[in-house]
């Protein structure tokens, strides 16, 4: 990638019609797939990686890091009004979209080593550290490394089962021919 790509990939350009009804159907896509989870509000597991994977490599970090925050407060606020929206896990999907879309945009083969990178470091910075945080802040009133250490035990666990399953899922799924043909053809012609 070059100079002026990676100044490109942190700009947030006019999108055309196409590119935005896209967008809104990998918007829905992360929803549903968002919804059909997995285990308790402190394990759970969910392929939403998949479409906000796929946003990242489309529109890039500054899209996907907007798109992240308001599938975010939709979800916690709208979808699922329990209650439960707290504005860290909003910082955190904002993170994961720009982890996402540094590693993913701009190119037309995303390497095995680009999706293993970043799913690590959205693994241990994300859903470890920052969301075992949000979630000892949001439901345990007394902080101390010992509950710390009791939240953060089996989401490492889940991460490491879950990490490998997610790398191989993103890398066939970034790499596939009709996703491919998908960014060619929304992304590469000229209207």
């Amino acid at each position: 990638m070059n100079r002026s790509t990676l100044f490109r990939s942190f700009s947030l350009p006019k999108l055309g019609t196409q590119q935005l009804v896209v967008l809104a159907l990998l918007m829905a896509l992360d929803m549903v797939l968002g919804r059909l989870s997995v285990g308790t509000n402190m394990l759970r597991i969910s392929f939403g990686f998949v479409a906000i994977s796929l946003i990242a490599k489309l529109y890039g970090p500054l899209w996907t890091m907007l798109v992240a925050a308001v599938l975010d407060i939709v979800g916690a606020t709208i979808i699922s009004p329990n209650g439960n929206f707290f504005f860290g896990f909003t910082l955190s999907a904002i993170v994961a979209g720009l982890i996402y879309g540094t590693a993913y945009y701009g190119y037309e083969h995303t390497r095995l080593l680009r999706v293993v990178i970043a799913v690590i470091l959205v693994s241990i910075i994300i859903n470890l550290i920052s969301n075992t945080l949000w979630l000892q802040m949001m439901y345990h009133p007394i902080s101390n490394w010992q509950t710390f250490y009791a939240f953060i035990t089996p989401r490492l666990i889940k991460q490491i089962i879950f990490v490998p399953i997610q790398i191989l899922i993103t890398y066939i799924f970034l790499n596939n021919a009709i996703i491919k043909h998908l960014i060619t053809e929304l992304f590469n012609k000229k209207s």
